[in-house]
């Protein structure tokens, strides 16, 4: 599935200029893990890419609010919003969409790697929390999204995920996180059906240094890092009119933007970048 199209892992030419051309001029974001890792980067891409509002969101209030003064530095015609809140708390996820409105578009970047070795070891009350955070924290800020949401009115909805959802890996101690990443997965490309007017889309940032990947013990690929510039990009490549055939889908920021509009017709008619086995015939 990585041979899809071309990988990068460092930015380039065709999607630097996408976003360069401030693709998402006047739109209103909200990200789950915003102040570090995956997700400012994610966040300052964003910005750089036009976004006229940015809601931060993560479970620490000083290092969010740290990160919201960071980003008020490097973009001052962005308006930044800090909210701290654990994403499981349905009642604290809910007031969110009530102070700071409904988002043109969320970005569910807040997750876990819970596993702390072989299965066989595992505390599993603690390796359970990947469920809880991945999933059902997921699960809470979509849905109060969802809930606060006009009827009718469009929106996106892109999920962080991860390549270990649908690849193999002979690695110990993955099964609470690629387990709930799959799970975590599979819920949008089921609930798109449901709202048909919602833009959802899973993608793999790639391989980020950042703590969870300390954590996870994955070791570095073969074609190196993946320069966290290029993933937020992609991010905001994804929240633009560009990527709206990608709706429902699973892609990798590594993938060619050029490449992947080229597949257009492609992927719609054949029904592709799904989580599925091979050899099925499509269901209904």
């Amino acid at each position: 599935m990585a041979s899809f199209v071309t990988t990068h892992v460092k930015p380039y030419d065709a999607l630097e200029n996408t976003v360069a051309a401030n693709p998402l001029t006047g739109n209103s974001f909200l990200i789950t893990g915003a102040g570090r890792g995956v997700g400012e980067h994610i966040t300052r891409e964003i910005a750089a890419a036009g976004a006229q509002r940015i809601g931060l969101v993560g479970r620490n209030l000083e290092r969010i609010n740290e990160a919201k003064k960071r980003f008020e530095e490097a973009f001052p015609e962005t308006v930044f919003e800090a909210f701290a809140a654990d994403i499981t708390d349905e009642i604290k996820i809910g007031s969110i969409f009530k102070t700071f409105g409904v988002p043109d578009v969320l970005i569910n970047n807040a997750g876990h790697f819970p596993d702390e070795g072989p299965f066989i070891k595992e505390n599993l009350k603690s390796w359970w929390t990947g469920f809880e955070i991945n999933i059902l924290g997921t699960a809470t800020v979509t849905q109060q999204f969802l809930r606060a949401k006009p009827e009718g009115k469009s929106a996106i909805v892109l999920n962080v995920s991860t390549l270990a959802t649908h690849m193999r890996f002979p690695l110990h101690g993955w099964s609470g996180y690629t387990g709930s990443k799959l799970g975590q997965a599979r819920i949008f490309e089921h609930i798109r059906f449901e709202h048909p007017d919602v833009r959802f889309i899973n993608c793999h940032p790639g391989s980020i240094k950042s703590d969870g990947f300390a954590k996870s013990g994955a070791p570095e690929p073969a074609t190196g890092m993946t320069d966290g510039k290029l993933a937020g990009q992609f991010f905001a490549w994804l929240a633009s009119d560009e990527a709206e055939f990608l709706s429902g889908r699973f892609v990798w920021a590594e993938w060619d933007v050029d490449e992947l509009k080229g597949k257009k017709d492609q992927i719609l008619k054949e029904d592709l970048l799904l989580t599925t086995i091979d050899g099925f015939t499509q269901g209904w």
